[in-house]
């Protein structure tokens, strides 16, 4: 019975950080350069929605980034020390559009 919780739990933590790692792509484009996934660490951590969605930023995107899904160069990141270092988006294909094209190429099939 302990371990039926127990696998409860992790499996609400993994939901609740796959959540989190889906919203923060949104976060990146919507916050950072429309032309490109990218946005300063400051910038993404003082964003209100940001600061309203994520219990922590930083953990979220050390996350991100172990699962290949982004990259920045510091082994950490400190609001105020690290403002500046840039999240980049592993896949810059750009928000919305891998969808799209998702649908065109699957209801086009040869």
């Amino acid at each position: 019975m302990i371990m039926s919780n127990s696998a409860s739990i992790v499996n609400e933590v993994e939901e609740r950080l796959n959540n989190e790692i889906e919203q923060l792509k949104k976060d990146i484009w919507r916050v950072g350069d429309p032309e490109k996934p990218q946005v300063a660490f400051g910038e993404l951590f003082d964003d209100e929605q940001t600061q309203q969605h994520y219990e922590g930023l930083a953990a979220t995107l050390k996350a991100a980034k172990k699962r290949g899904i982004v990259t920045y160069k510091s082994p950490i990141l400190l609001k105020g020390a690290h403002d500046k270092v840039m999240v980049n988006l592993v896949d810059t294909s750009p928000q919305g559009e891998s969808e799209t094209t998702t649908n065109g190429v699957s209801s086009s099939k040869e």
